[in-house]
């Protein structure tokens, strides 16, 4: 597989787009430094042992969540197993929280008022405030360092068990006394002497973190974690990735410098972009976050599949649409579905979609059919880094998945709630609108002695009135004993009105 990165950075923003044979499939932005990873000196706000949490002042306008099961007791060692994180965007903090076997009373860990350090594991989605770990992690190009725990593991994602063994046993040599290691997927193939490195730089970062952690004020942050694009530097380019194409000289050399320091195989792989054609028009991504933000997706069969995001779940409808070109029904939905999965999954990569994803197939008959799409299904999801458990195929047709949020949505960091049908997708109809003045007229004439009434409304509104809606004007003069005089104005909203009395 043919992969490449593409780092457009602007003072306002930077974008990193990964390209997969030619067709952008993820999508990174980051407009103000990103949270997660963060590490901060807080101060316990509540302490709520009726859910197991507390909530934590970092210094933000929000405070941070931290769940009983994320917090990690002084002095006391974790027991883990060896397999630890998979995914490159979940760090260990993340994987040792699925393996603690014992969970004690939040109350019985903190307290309010308490100081303590903690690390942004996962930053603000919607309405929420950042969620928190006192189990910090600093992660390198081939290690993850773990203050304060006993342990040491490897990614599950890397494969060859004689390979593991002997990382496994570099990683144990290595271990500093009071502190874990997490040996990272892109370490294969490389030496101890490579890893020790590694480790000196993370030492050193986390000796500095602890000094000024003692003098620091409660809300401080101590530490930041790395630009967005030295970032994904770090935990996204693999072997896959054959070329990062940079449209900033500044950052291109920041990049060159990083690698030449911690990664020099892929220094070479580095290549800066001069041309005056931006860099996400040259391949295409401008048209794919298009797409990304539309709720319709067309599929080149003529079918299409619809993708609505709520509070609760991601809905995918998937229609046949104008696709006819099979000789049956059953075969007609079948190769739809098989479309349908592979733009599916493309979309949910693209945008980022997490959480739970209920996906509303076409009705199929044959059981074979249904079998051979939850293949290719399951078979498709595996270009996904980000974790994703697909439940098996119910009687109605549908497919529940769960996939593991990491960032915000691209739709929900690119669009914002329209004021005019506050995020629903619908506003009332004019005749409803135009009805309802109606219903106003009758109210304001018969309440208030006036001779006449002036309605004031948008021009759209008002053409209804004096148009197919005239009949009902003369009505209601005839009703109120008075004259209803009609102007309109172009600063007006459609929905909006006012009746003055003369």
């Amino acid at each position: 597989m043919s992969t490449e990165l593409l780092v457009n950075v602007a003072p306002f923003e930077t974008r990193i787009a990964r390209i997969e044979n030619g067709l952008a499939e993820e999508v990174y932005i980051e407009r103000e430094r990103g949270l997660k990873g963060n590490i901060y000196k807080g101060r316990v706000q509540r302490v709520l042992p009726g859910i197991q949490a507390a909530f934590v002042d970092i210094g933000l306008p929000k405070a941070g969540f931290l769940y009983a099961g994320d917090v990690v007791r002084s002095g006391s060692s974790l027991e883990l197993d060896d397999e630890s994180s998979d995914n490159e965007e979940e760090t260990s903090n993340e994987s040792e929280q699925r393996h603690q076997r014992h969970i004690a009373p939040i109350d019985s860990l903190l307290r309010e008022g308490q100081e303590i350090l903690v690390q942004v594991s996962k930053g603000p989605i919607a309405s929420k405030g950042p969620r928190l770990t006192s189990l910090l992690s600093l992660a390198g190009r081939y290690l993850v360092l773990l203050p304060g725990v006993q342990h040491v593991g490897i990614a599950r994602r890397l494969e060859g068990q004689e390979e593991r063994e002997r990382l496994l046993d570099i990683g144990r040599r290595l271990r500093p006394e009071n502190a874990g290691l997490i040996i990272r997927t892109v370490a294969e193939g490389h030496s101890e002497e490579e890893l020790q490195d590694d480790l000196k730089f993370l030492t050193l970062l986390w000796k500095d973190i602890e000094k000024r952690s003692k003098d620091a004020a409660a809300g401080s942050m101590l530490h930041m974690d790395l630009k967005l694009y030295l970032r994904v530097m770090r935990d996204y380019v693999d072997d896959d990735v054959k070329k990062i194409h940079v449209d900033s000289r500044e950052a291109y050399q920041t990049m060159k410098k990083f690698a030449r320091r911690f990664m020099p195989e892929v220094a070479k792989r580095l290549y800066y972009y001069p041309g005056e054609r931006p860099l996400f028009d040259v391949y295409g991504v401008e048209n794919e976050i298009e797409r990304a933000l539309q709720r319709r997706v067309a599929l080149r069969s003529g079918g299409y599949i619809v993708i609505d995001q709520t509070e609760a779940l991601i809905a995918i409808d998937v229609n046949s649409g104008s696709f006819v070109g099979s000789r049956n029904m059953e075969e007609t939905s079948f190769k739809t579905n098989l479309e349908a999965v592979h733009e599916i999954v493309h979309q949910l990569r693209l945008r980022n979609l997490g959480g739970i994803i209920v996906v509303d197939f076409i009705d199929m008959q044959e059981e074979e059919n249904r079998k051979r799409l939850m293949e290719v299904l399951r078979e498709a999801i595996k270009r996904d880094k980000s974790k994703t458990h697909v439940a098996p195929l119910s009687s109605l047709g549908l497919v529940e998945m769960a996939r593991k949020r990491t960032r915000d949505s691209l739709g929900r960091m690119l669009l914002e709630t329209c004021p005019r049908c506050d995020g629903t997708g619908h506003t009332r109809s004019s005749l409803t609108i135009c009805y309802q003045l109606f219903r106003a007229i009758v109210a304001e004439g018969r309440a208030y002695p006036c001779e006449k009434l002036l309605v004031i409304a948008h021009p759209a509104l008002i053409d209804l009135m004096l148009g197919e809606q005239s009949e009902w004007i003369t009505r209601l003069e005839e009703f109120l004993d008075k004259e209803i005089m009609l102007k309109s104005d172009d600063n007006f909203a459609p929905e909006h009105y006012e009746v003055a009395l003369l």
